[in-house]
């Protein structure tokens, strides 16, 4: 399943917070990990590596890495350094490189540091969690997963942080059905979960087809927060997406009628929705007014959807207007073949000449037989015979035109003035 472009950038990022990097200078009296499977390892240090890596934690938590990393060297080169002493000497190599922006580099410290396997449960236990975080914000989505399932194995717990943690990973790794169960024991397991959680659980029912259980999410959010325009697109996305096409026409004319349809990107969602709910006289008249209050751009993308609903709405004079701001930066022919097809009809033959002439130099039409006979047929009307005939005749190698244009040349050379055709 591909994952939907719109949610991946709804998608809120999942925030770092590493784990305090201090010396306990006093052992806590409540046992954080009850469950645990892990035995606590005796802590042994040098009073001098004491020294150095309190010192170089608190330059790191100050941001000073620079002044630290001599201190956190010399502990790491010692021969003499503790295993419990090395293993928090790469912990604090691995805030390091976070800082530095080196992800990789910090993962590979904070394994390094796990391997010594010396640091007392609760510090243990923090650092696998700080190596789930970073892999899961270097995108090693599986490693994150492997290190979560270790966590939860070695600690014996799970909360509601971690869970979600697990869900926005097998989310990115497109397992969305865990996702689901992952998040959802993690909001039964707090009263203040974060917004990133419920976009998650949002998302993966988006990505399982399961729209209703995602509208109802959606909706809960926008009951507290009615006027939130981003809920609001993202309600009316995912009625789209489950075939509800009037409850999300109900929904944005809601919006409207609320002032909140404000932006180009409102006009223009907004006019799609009512084209894809064939009502596109509404779809023309929400772009007319987007463009009036000079709230939506003249782009190719606007000025094609202009000409696009004004076509299916039959206002042609709006259709020729929006097809010929967007010809100009038009890519390939298409736009043009539209324009010369309106031009034509709207008793226009030298300008849809005109368009149809580009359309044949940009190329890569649909209807390339179709933009042959049709220019044609525009110069027939101004009785530019050879050159009808020549086109007609290009138009007989189309399959799609092949007919019509043996009918035109027939009548033509049997001294018959060819009609023009009945629009479509």
């Amino acid at each position: 399943m591909k994952r939907s472009t719109w949610w991946m950038t709804m998608m809120c990022a999942c925030g770092l917070a590493l784990a305090g990097l201090a010396f306990a200078k006093d052992k806590k009296e409540v046992n954080e990990y009850p469950n645990s499977t892990r035995q606590e390892p005796k802590v042994e240090m040098s009073a001098g590596d004491q020294k150095d890596l309190n010192k170089a934690a608190d330059l790191v938590n100050d941001g000073k890495t620079a002044d630290a990393q001599p201190l956190i060297e010399k502990v790491i080169g010692s021969e003499k350094a503790s295993k419990y002493a090395q293993a928090f000497a790469h912990q604090l190599q691995a805030q390091v490189f976070w800082d530095q922006d080196k992800g990789d580099d910090a993962i590979a410290e904070y394994k390094k540091a796990i391997a010594f396997d010396a640091l007392a449960n609760a510090q243990q236990f923090q650092l696998i969690y700080a190596l789930a975080q970073t892999q899961l914000q270097q995108e090693k989505y599986q490693d994150a997963l492997v290190t979560l399932a270790e966590w939860e194995k070695l600690s014996g717990k799970q909360t509601a942080d971690e869970l979600a943690l697990k869900s926005n990973a097998y989310y990115r790794t497109d397992q969305y059905q865990p996702a689901v169960d992952a998040m959802k024991k993690a909001l039964s397991m707090t009263d203040k979960p974060s917004e990133s959680w419920t976009q998650i659980l949002m998302a993966s029912y988006f990505e399982l087809n399961q729209y209703d259980e995602a509208a109802r999410i959606v909706q809960a959010q926008l009951d507290k927060d009615p006027t939130n325009k981003k809920l609001i697109n993202q309600l009316a996305t995912v009625y789209i997406q489950g075939d509800k096409q009037q409850q999300a026409l109900d929904l944005m004319a809601k919006a409207k009628s609320q002032g909140l349809i404000t932006t180009s990107e409102d006009y223009v969602q907004l006019a799609k929705l009512q084209a894809s709910a064939d009502k596109p006289k509404d779809a023309a008249a929400t772009m007319k007014e987007g463009f009036a209050k000079g709230v939506v751009q003249s782009t190719y993308d606007t000025s094609k959807l202009l000409g696009d609903v004004c076509t299916q709405a039959e206002d042609d004079a709006c259709a020729i207007e929006g097809y010929t701001k967007a010809s100009p930066q038009a890519k390939d022919g298409n736009v043009d073949y539209q324009l010369g097809y309106l031009l034509f009809y709207s008793n226009k033959s030298k300008e849809a000449i005109d368009a149809l002439n580009r359309a044949v130099t940009k190329g890569s039409l649909r209807q390339e037989g179709e933009a042959y006979l049709l220019r044609g047929d525009a110069e027939n009307e101004l009785d530019q015979n050879a050159a009808a005939m020549a086109d007609w005749n290009k138009a007989l190698t189309h399959a799609s035109t092949k007919t019509m244009a043996a009918q035109r040349i027939k009548a033509a050379k049997g001294g018959v003035k060819v009609q023009r055709a009945k629009k479509k």
